[in-house]
């Protein structure tokens, strides 16, 4: 096959630590339209055949898909090209509910699986699972299959390994967007093909990571008609990096802060603290965390946050599905501070901590404002509607002076900011108006430093000009 040719060396590596005896699950994430449900197709089409060392007689193996109309339209329609339209051998069954095909002398066999939770059971005896696309798996029940298939091959006597191939997008956190990034250890293996996000529109970058759709003339135009009108939409440039590039990104409207602008931030020279800065609070409900961020009068910018004591700090990075060590290092670098023996941050913790930065004002939602009064506030408080029209002024404002200045994160609050920025999204309603998005789901309840920035930002931006060593103009 002319994709196999031209793949050759990327799969052959792939390949050989797929099929090592030592290694139990296998990972291979690339562009989309690179071959992966070409070589899904032939590794099952293999346990099919009496000849090759894969072959095992009477033993079921199973293609993994979002759906089975999904696995039928791709990989299944495949399979079936590969082995023939020989009846005699084989027998196929094909419908919306229910797809497979089967060796008629040994009995092996080949099922198509939807990802949902239902199906993850009865894994131990099968040999081999080839999933599919797993990215796109993650709203049907994904993690509940992923699952079940390490806890099996963890039980005596189960010779169950994996195979998964697919572009790490459309997911942007959770369990195959972690697998990939985590890397190679122990019996897995990951392979991983992705473009330069810096040069994402230069040719050579983009031809590395597509060897398959470079290599013939109709697909090589449609890259570059993608990268070209890519250029002028950054919706359009979101989804090239996603698909084409294997670098999962967001529309840059859906984000808070767009790379491209935190790069020019943090590009800036980070002046001393002088004055008193505006203080944005977001203070979390339940296990969430509580965060504030301190805006100076010359753009330097500070944040923080503070952690219930319960669960611990290792039980939050599993909660959360965060590499291990990561909130750690947020405890070591002075950014995250917790509350033993507490479930639920009291807003005085978050008071105590800001105390440091001696601010002018402090800023947070309307419906905290109470909870603070009643903390003995160290300053003015001025609550924040977050309807659309005031988020929409919030957002643009910290937008502008990420992009045009005077915003400087301090280069140790970084870190912080940035990982809760990444997951931090934004909605926008049919007028063009906009506003945070609060998720209280696992680590997207994270966006609360994100959250505190885009106060502090919004405030900074409305008060009357510094003088006086600093210090906002009537809150000195």
């Amino acid at each position: 096959m002319a994709n196999e040719l031209i793949l050759r060396p990327f799969q052959r590596a792939f390949l050989r630590d797929a099929l090592a005896p030592d290694v139990r699950t296998a990972m291979l994430s690339l562009p989309r339209g690179n071959g992966k449900s070409s070589l899904v197709a032939s590794l099952a089409a293999r346990t099919l055949r009496p000849e090759d060392p894969l072959h095992v007689a009477g033993v079921e193996n199973h293609i993994v898909a979002a759906s089975i109309g999904q696995a039928r339209r791709t990989v299944f329609k495949l399979l079936r090209e590969q082995l023939g339209a020989d009846e005699k051998t084989y027998k196929f069954a094909e419908s919306h509910t229910s797809c497979h095909v089967f060796h008629r002398k040994t009995r092996a066999r080949v099922s198509v699986l939807a990802s949902g939770a239902a199906q993850a059971q009865g894994l131990v005896r099968c040999r081999w699972i080839w999933a599919d696309e797993p990215g796109s798996w993650q709203a049907t029940g994904g993690a509940s299959m992923y699952d079940a298939m390490r806890f099996a091959m963890g039980k005596p006597g189960c010779a169950l390994r994996a195979v998964l191939i697919g572009t790490i997008a459309p997911s942007l956190d959770g369990w195959w967007y972690d697998a990939v990034r985590k890397g190679s250890r122990r019996s897995t293996r990951v392979h991983v093909l992705q473009g330069d996000r810096k040069r994402w529109d230069d040719w050579q970058n983009i031809r590395k990571c597509n060897p398959l759709m470079a290599s013939f003339r109709e697909s090589r135009e449609t890259l570059l008609e993608d990268r070209d009108d890519a250029q002028g939409d950054s919706r359009l440039r979101a989804a090239f990096l996603s698909y084409r590039l294997n670098v999962p990104s967001l529309d840059e409207t859906s984000v808070l802060l767009s790379v491209s602008d935190w790069d020019l931030a943090t590009a800036r020279p980070v002046p001393d603290r002088d004055g008193r800065p505006v203080v944005g609070l977001d203070m979390g409900r339940n296990r969430s965390w509580s965060a504030a961020v301190a805006w100076w009068p010359n753009g330097r910018v500070e944040g923080l946050a503070v952690a219930p004591g319960l669960p611990g700090i290792e039980a939050q990075e599993k909660r959360d599905t965060v590499k291990s060590g990561t909130y750690r290092k947020l405890i070591d670098a002075g950014l995250l501070t917790m509350v033993e023996g507490l479930r639920v941050v009291p807003p005085g913790a978050l008071i105590d901590r800001i105390r440091q930065w001696h601010p002018a004002v402090i800023t947070c939602d309307r419906f905290r404002l109470d909870e603070l009064r009643d903390t003995a506030p160290i300053c003015p408080i001025v609550p924040r509607v977050t309807r659309y029209s005031e988020s929409t002024a919030d957002i643009r404002a910290l937008r502008r002076a990420a992009k045009d200045g005077p915003m400087a994160p301090a280069t140790e609050s970084r870190p912080l900011i940035e990982a809760s920025l990444s997951v931090a999204r934004v909605a926008h309603d049919d007028g063009g108006s906009m506003r945070m998005i609060k998720d209280s789901s696992h680590n997207k309840s994270r966006d609360d430093v994100a959250f505190a920035l885009m106060l502090a930002g919004g405030l900074a931006s409305r008060m009357p000009k510094p003088r006086r060593h600093g210090a906002y103009l009537g809150v000195a």
